[in-house]
């Protein structure tokens, strides 16, 4: 089920059987935008598909569309922090992205989201008031990244392909890291060649503070100039909207949320009811299992926090009985 463009093409890319909080994610930009075709690419046979996704998105495999990614293979270097094959994927899954486009003529727009990013807003609420073809959050972020052509899709594959193929580019990458000071971008990164690629182009960043139309979180536990609560950014909801809430106590669009490490856990708390819903009726085990998971990790959060804040207490006491 590989439908033509509709409105848009949402992409997710992912190696792996998809855990609950990968489907979770699926089924939340189902929920936010089912005018919108929704694809997934990866790895594992059809028929092994949990039955909530197997339904309802198209699906192809990997290797169907790996040329391109194939050959950047072949030149990629590997300075990471984690591990080679995420690394790896991380820069290939543009590639696959582009190979799949070219294949299916599909001419955009498009948006790649992360698999532990849970997307709010519709494309159509989004891509008609872009000012660039090509998008960023928070900077360097790539978690929810919209391409309005094909053409910027192609452009920032050849820079990937050059800052790996030259030893100019990948200096050039380096360098961002080193400035960075581990800011974020520890290490040689898909995040490292945004911030990079970002300075050449003009990518509209979605996760600007100071923006008052819609913000996208670029991860959940970071501030990025917005009110936070015990479980990270405050996210509120009215009308059936959710919102971020600014520092001057004004409220903007979420535009979706990135649950990073080992914030996944805390996915049932950020997606809508109708998503919970359809976990629980086809995994319910898995379901089950991630609600507690989620209940524990809040919990953790609540007592580090609390231990936190009886630390300050303390060495203010000692402070002033000096």
């Amino acid at each position: 089920m590989i439908p033509a463009d509709s409105s848009g093409t949402v992409f997710f890319i992912h190696r792996g059987p998809l855990q609950p909080y990968v489907r979770a994610s699926i089924l939340q930009a189902l929920a936010t935008d089912s005018d919108s075709s929704i694809v997934v690419l990866g790895d594992q046979p059809r028929e092994l598909l949990p039955p909530e996704i197997r339904s309802v998105v198209g699906y192809e495999l990997l290797d169907d569309y790996s040329d391109r990614a194939d050959t950047f293979a072949q030149i990629f270097r590997f300075e990471g922090n984690n591990g080679f094959d995420y690394e790896l994927l991380n820069f290939q899954r543009w590639f696959y992205v582009q190979s799949f486009c070219e294949a299916r003529s599909l001419t955009g727009p498009f948006l790649v989201l992360d698999s532990d990013a849970y997307l709010y807003q519709a494309m159509s609420a989004v891509t008609p008031h872009l000012s660039t073809p090509m998008t960023v959050v928070d900077s360097v972020g790539p978690q929810f990244t919209f391409f309005l052509t094909t053409k910027a899709l192609v452009d920032f594959t050849n820079f990937l392909t050059e800052s790996f193929r030259t030893e100019s580019g990948f200096e050039s990458l380096k360098d961002f890291v080193r400035e960075s000071n581990d800011a974020g971008v520890p290490h040689v990164s898909d995040m490292a060649a945004f911030g990079v690629y970002a300075r050449s182009h003009n990518l509209e960043d979605l996760g600007a503070a100071e923006r008052d139309d819609i913000i996208f979180c670029e991860n959940i536990g970071s501030p990025q100039g917005l009110v936070m609560n015990a479980l990270g950014k405050k996210v509120t909801t009215r009308q059936g909207r959710r919102y971020f809430t600014k520092q001057n106590g004004r409220r903007v669009l979420a535009g979706g949320v990135h649950l990073q490490g080992g914030n996944k856990d805390l996915w049932p708390y950020f997606v809508d009811t109708s998503v919970k819903r359809t976990l629980a009726q086809h995994s319910p085990r898995d379901y089950a299992d991630a609600r507690r998971k989620a209940r524990q990790k809040a919990f953790r959060i609540g007592l580090l926090k609390t231990s936190a804040r009886v630390r300050t207490l303390l060495t203010r006491g000692s402070t002033k009985n000096r």
